[in-house]
């Protein structure tokens, strides 16, 4: 039997998949301490001190619940999007094959992703914009998130798939031809 040794891209690819699943794992973990610290502070107020990385919203929580609950929500979409993102990243990176990395599925699943890491960037925009109104009622809250990193990624993966769907109208008329 012939050992078929693995190129460095096979490599590289088997590292970004291990990549995607840490920052899949990591996302969907951030969305549960929210979810969990959420329903704890509901009945322990105490609990909003420390909800998650820091982050106090003993007072907000104390002056006006609902609005609490509207940006625990918002953090909590926030994590559950980025975390659909790796996952459709591992997903992208267990169809690519490098004997014919141009498939048409790997270009639709690259504009998808770029479609949802738009989204990602509009709801960090709309909630940073409701973290400013909330002002001081939130306390020690600010927006330190840089936004513009998930609308320059869109905008590079969408690119990306450009040149994916061209690789496969390429190929496709390579394979007529012949």
């Amino acid at each position: 039997m012939k050992k078929v040794e693995k190129t460095q891209t096979e490599h590289v690819l088997i590292l970004m998949k291990v990549v995607a699943w840490i920052a899949f794992f990591s996302f969907v973990v951030a969305a549960g301490v929210l979810l969990f610290s959420y329903f704890s502070s509901v009945w322990n107020p105490e609990s909003a001190k420390n909800i998650h990385e820091g982050l106090n919203l003993y007072q907000l929580r104390q002056e006006n619940f609902n609005l609490y609950s509207v940006l625990m929500a918002s953090q909590f979409v926030t994590s559950i999007i980025k975390a659909i993102v790796w996952w459709m990243v591992v997903k992208l990176i267990t169809k690519i094959k490098l004997t014919n990395p141009f498939a048409s599925e790997v270009a639709f699943k690259l504009e998808r992703i770029s479609y949802l890491l738009f989204a990602v960037w509009v709801f960090a925009v709309t909630t940073g914009g409701f973290i400013a109104w909330l002002g001081e009622k939130a306390g020690n809250l600010n927006d330190s998130w840089n936004h513009g990193q998930y609308l320059f990624m869109a905008g590079l993966v969408f690119i990306i798939s450009q040149i994916f769907k061209r690789g496969v109208e390429l190929q496709n008329e390579n394979d007529l031809t012949v």
